[in-house]
């Protein structure tokens, strides 16, 4: 992968996502990088001081992303918000299984070492979401017997391990059947029921009945 024009620092981002796909954090340097992107040694320090820095860049890129793809999947939903929550961790997993070097870095033990303030609003803002929907949803009905924060933690565990599941090719081989997509619609049924219905207020002050199955 040469490097010849544009962005630098937006190139050797994903430049380094894709090394972490392919080999891990340990085989990223920043020599590395700018041997796959043909330019000077030197270059990449002009975006990222060290090596810890770019990994720091990558986590706020794949929480800005990730942000951006629950409220996707959440507003694809519809109204419901129980419908709205399970979208939101079904866009999780999927962009675990899509963006799986962006995710690993999100994750990694290493960069939550290093996080700096940028960072650690970046990740507020992901928190808050997940937070704010959970709420939402037991409003409508889901769980109500639970506390919000074992609802939250409930449902980030199950989406957060699928995703690590679904984003390793190891574990993927292990798994019979090559059809991600349902499992992980499976797998996010068991969090997050879409079977169930809840029972929304109309502007005509009538209940309408709205089946979860319309979530995706």
């Amino acid at each position: 992968m040469a490097y010849h024009h544009g962005n630098l620092k937006q190139a050797l981002l994903e430049r380094a996502a894709e090394v972490i796909a392919e080999k891990g954090l340990e085989g990223l340097s920043l020599r590395g990088l700018a041997r796959d992107l043909d330019v000077s040694h030197a270059a990449p320090r002009r975006h990222f001081p060290d090596r810890e820095s770019l990994i720091a860049a990558i986590a706020k890129e794949g929480f800005r992303r990730i942000v951006a793809a629950m409220n996707a999947g959440a507003d694809a939903a519809g109204p419901d918000p129980v419908a709205r929550y399970r979208a939101l961790g079904r866009s999780y997993v999927r962009f675990a299984n899509e963006d799986p070097a962006f995710f690993r870095a999100l994750n990694d033990p290493q960069v939550r070492r290093i996080r700096d303030e940028e960072l650690r609003a970046h990740e507020a803002e992901w928190f808050e979401t997940l937070r704010e929907g959970a709420a939402a949803a037991q409003r409508a009905g889901w769980h109500p017997e639970a506390s919000p924060e074992a609802l939250v933690a409930f449902s980030v565990a199950g989406a957060m391990g699928a995703g690590s599941l679904f984003s390793d090719s190891g574990w993927v081989a292990l798994l019979e059947g090559g059809d991600l997509d349902t499992l992980a619609d499976e797998v996010l049924d068991l969090i997050v029921d879409r079977t169930r219905t809840t029972m929304l207020e109309t502007t005509g002050g009538g209940d309408e009945v709205v089946d979860d199955r319309r979530a995706s």
